[in-house]
């Protein structure tokens, strides 16, 4: 084996060196190694390593992939995605991503006074990455706790960009329904929906973009070299959710794949553990403690999963957010096969659909501070206060005059250092909901 290993190593000098760029994904495989010995091997060579079970797991990399494989002699099959027929399959009844931007704007052009629709970029072919604002004042900018929802960032994870359809369209007629908890989430909360982060991807069903570029491998990375938190000589897609994170205030976020079910919490990249690691695992079992499949899954304890003890992630989204922005987010992985019959959707949506409502209602529980100068920032430094006494949270930067973080039920101490000079401390409790309709906000 040895021996083996050496000369595929050799041999990836001419195949795999050829493209200066660890996260093409032009060829796709399953290495059956229950054992998983040679995942060190590909993770060496920088191939990306997806979806580790208890036969093996995926592999990614450029065009020479499946032939570098061949000479260490071990097991695979090919992906679906890069079968030779796979352009002239049928794509099961899924509608185009231009045929899911029209039922949108459809919803959003009959509910104009709670939904808005935008673009925040262009993908690499040009198509738009179209989001939904959902508020009660939806033109406004308001002082209100930030959530997010991002799907199909993997263009071939399907099930993510039709459940975020059902998900606004369920939610508009909750809302029209009077349901006081929709109503409450809606008044009080600036939410926003990217159904489809790769257009691109999900129109050629494949993994990567129009580049073929994975675009869960390039995001800045804090345990890597590649940990400059600048959209710079990135995807277009990636850019573009730099870029929109960077303008707003989120505190809480998931993102959606496909290939399995559980929640993936932080981190990815590191084996070291997260801030708010026990709030997180919380929301991750809330989350899939309704999901048939989910919370009885014989593969992963209570239906999450640490993703670091899972399968290391380097550049991912995920942990971008979390490290750079204080953005709590998990990756929910909804089905099993990555892009299932189209008939199927409804189930998985009746399946997610509590867990979806939920978690957006997370975000009220928290706390922050606004200032009535927009232009103040500074940086807060959060204490958890208890009988024996306070606890550090974090250090954490805020700007445009306002703050927001989901946190544990608790009693915390907040000590601002501002632009303008001064040093502010205050105390204050969190609950859920939060107490005050607009997020539970001190104003400074």
């Amino acid at each position: 084996m040895l021996k083996l290993i050496t000369l595929a190593l050799i041999f990836s000098t001419s195949i795999l060196a050829q493209v200066n760029n660890s996260q093409f994904v032009h060829e796709g495989l399953f290495i059956f190694d229950s054992q998983k010995k040679l995942i060190k091997t590909f993770t060496d060579q920088k191939i990306t390593v997806d979806h580790v079970n208890s036969s093996g797991y995926e592999v990614y990399g450029p065009v020479g992939l499946e032939e570098w494989v061949k000479i260490l002699n071990v097991p695979y099959k090919i992906l679906d995605e890069f079968h030779e027929d796979h352009a002239n399959k049928d794509f099961l009844g899924y509608p185009t991503p231009t045929e899911v931007y029209n039922r949108l704007e459809t919803l959003v052009a009959n509910n104009t006074d709670i939904l808005k629709s935008f673009s925040i970029g262009k993908s690499h072919n040009g198509q738009e990455i179209l989001t939904i604002k959902v508020s009660d004042s939806v033109e406004l900018d308001e002082v209100e706790p930030e959530f997010k929802y991002i799907a199909n960032m993997h263009g071939n994870e399907i099930v993510g960009r039709e459940m975020m359809v059902l998900f606004l369209e369920d939610l508009v007629k909750k809302y029209r329904d009077n349901d006081p908890k929709v109503q409450a989430l809606v008044n009080n909360t600036e939410m926003f929906i990217i159904p489809t982060m790769n257009p691109d991807g999900s129109e050629k069903k494949r993994r990567g973009n129009g580049r073929w570029i994975d675009l869960n491998r390039n995001f800045p990375d804090f345990t890597t070299q590649d940990n400059d938190n600048t959209p710079e000589n990135r995807e277009p897609e990636t850019q573009a959710i730099m870029k929109f994170q960077a303008q707003r205030n989120f505190a809480l976020s998931a993102n959606f794949h496909g290939g399995t079910k559980v929640v993936n919490y932080p981190w990815d990249t590191s084996r070291e553990t997260a801030p708010l690691t026990p709030l997180i695992i919380e929301l991750s079992k809330e989350y899939a403690s309704k999901v048939e499949g989910m919370f009885n899954s014989s593969e992963f304890q209570n239906g999450i999963v640490n993703g670091y003890q899972w399968y290391e992630v380097n550049g991912g989204m995920q942990d971008w957010s979390y490290n750079w922005y204080g953005d709590l987010q998990v990756t929910i992985e909804l089905s099993h096969q990555k892009w299932p019959d189209y008939s199927t959707i409804p189930t998985f949506y009746q399946q997610n659909a509590w867990s979806l409502f939920r978690f957006a209602n997370r975000i009220h529980q928290g706390v922050g501070f606004k200032f009535e100068d927009k232009s103040l920032s500074g940086k807060v430094t959060i204490y958890s206060l208890d009988r024996t006494g306070q606890r550090k949270i974090g250090d954490y930067f805020f700007g445009r005059g306002e703050y927001y973080k989901v946190l544990p039920l608790g009693y915390y101490r907040f000590e601002l250092e501002i632009s303008d000079g001064r040093s502010i401390s205050f105390n204050e409790s969190v609950n859920f909901p939060g107490e005050k309709e607009n997020g539970n906000y001190v104003q400074l």
